[in-house]
């Protein structure tokens, strides 16, 4: 009756509940071991995250509507872009879907991260079609998103001229990144040369007020 289960069924109910507190121990173990949180952390963001996804799993469109809903000024359509592509680096086997461990494997790499950890994380999130290398284009597009949002916050998000010369000076930035970073000269950047190249530049990692791995 209510929400006891009834006593018929409670040994049912009881063995349903061993392997689910079993499994969660056994995650939060393993993610106590394989992210920079300790594992008070890890039960406290697992609480968190159950808390607005109780079924377990982050959807892209419940992401891309909390993130747009977060950012109240500027164009809908750019949040939406970044938006979406912040939700594919978190969401890394492609399932449509952030599990926790996706979830919080990011946010340690983000948040807690090595300089190495925060630079792949970021590479991932520049390299749009997922090939494995960066453009010009990708890097470019990514930083525009970027910086335009933050730009919102401060400005009216209708000042062309502030955006026009925020993006002069992408552009520029862009082409020094790969002047310094595109070993081969091939015109892209393999995972490798973006983190080892910036790891050598650090003066590189910040444009203006956009930071390369947030």
């Amino acid at each position: 009756m209510g929400c006891v289960p009834a006593k018929n069924l409670w040994p049912d109910w009881c063995c349903m509940q061993r392997p689910m507190r079993r499994q969660s121990r056994r995650m939060v173990s393993q993610l106590t071991r394989v992210t920079n949180f300790s594992e008070l952390e890890v039960k406290q963001w697992y609480r968190l995250f159950l808390k607005d996804c109780p079924e377990g799993i982050l959807g892209e469109e419940r992401f891309v509507t909390f993130f747009c809903n977060f950012y109240k000024r500027g164009d809908f359509e750019k949040k939406k872009a970044l938006a979406t592509q912040i939700f594919r680096t978190f969401d890394r086997d492609g399932s449509g879907s952030v599990d926790f461990r996706e979830f919080l494997c990011g946010m340690s790499a983000l948040l807690r991260g090595t300089t190495a950890q925060r630079l792949r994380w970021a590479f991932n999130m520049y390299d749009l079609d997922r090939n494995g290398s960066l453009s010009r284009d990708e890097l470019l597009n990514v930083l525009k998103l970027m910086y335009e949002l933050q730009l919102t916050r401060r400005f009216d998000p209708d000042d062309a001229e502030e955006i026009r010369r925020a993006e002069s000076h992408l552009e520029m930035m862009t082409e020094q990144i790969f002047q310094a970073l595109d070993e081969d000269r091939d015109g892209q950047l393999q995972m490798r040369e973006f983190v080892e190249g910036f790891k050598r530049n650090p003066s590189l990692l910040r444009l203006n007020s956009v930071e390369m791995t947030t």
